[in-house]
């Protein structure tokens, strides 16, 4: 329980400080943001593995796209391009599989600054790449990763609800 009232306190300061009424766990231990009008976040808290998880699906990748994979094998190394999420390919219907990107965040290394810091990191990454993965569809090569720490200041346009 002390993790779950951990992640309220984080989830209040959060809302407080993208000047939101409030930001609160649904019944299934998990709430919605949007940025921009177009990023999509999903923030749960993960009981059983003590956990903050960050999802946000990115877009469509052809499935056995060799280069789709070669780019989301290589920005994973190291979390390079991904600011320090991971890019995974989930199952899909048809000729696409879905390109999510997904943190996991253990609640003893968790805090209102290191929730806030991981979002902003997980937000831009988010935008990254959802302008990214269209150029693998067309078999173009992408341009250079994300920053991977959240103290510069020169993208902080991004983080805004």
């Amino acid at each position: 329980m002390a993790s779950k009232n951990k992640m309220k306190d984080a989830l209040a300061s959060l809302a407080s400080r993208l000047r939101l009424d409030s930001l609160t766990l649904n019944d299934r231990n998990e709430c919605y943001l949007m940025f921009d009008q177009k990023f999509h976040v999903r923030c749960a808290f993960l009981e059983n593995e003590d956990e903050c998880l960050l999802y946000s699906s990115v877009g469509k990748v052809e499935k056995n796209s060799t280069n789709a994979y070669e780019k989301i094998l290589g920005d994973n190394f190291f979390w390079v391009g991904t600011a320090g999420a991971k890019l995974v390919l989930e199952p899909g219907s048809g000729e696409e599989d879905n390109l999510a990107l997904i943190e996991r965040v253990p609640m003893s290394m968790f805090d209102e600054e290191r929730l806030y810091e991981r979002m902003e990191d997980f937000v831009n990454a988010v935008e990254y790449w959802s302008t990214e993965y269209p150029k693998l569809q067309q078999g173009g090569r992408t341009s250079s990763s994300p920053s991977s720490t959240s103290s510069s200041s020169n993208n902080m346009g991004m983080f805004q609800a």
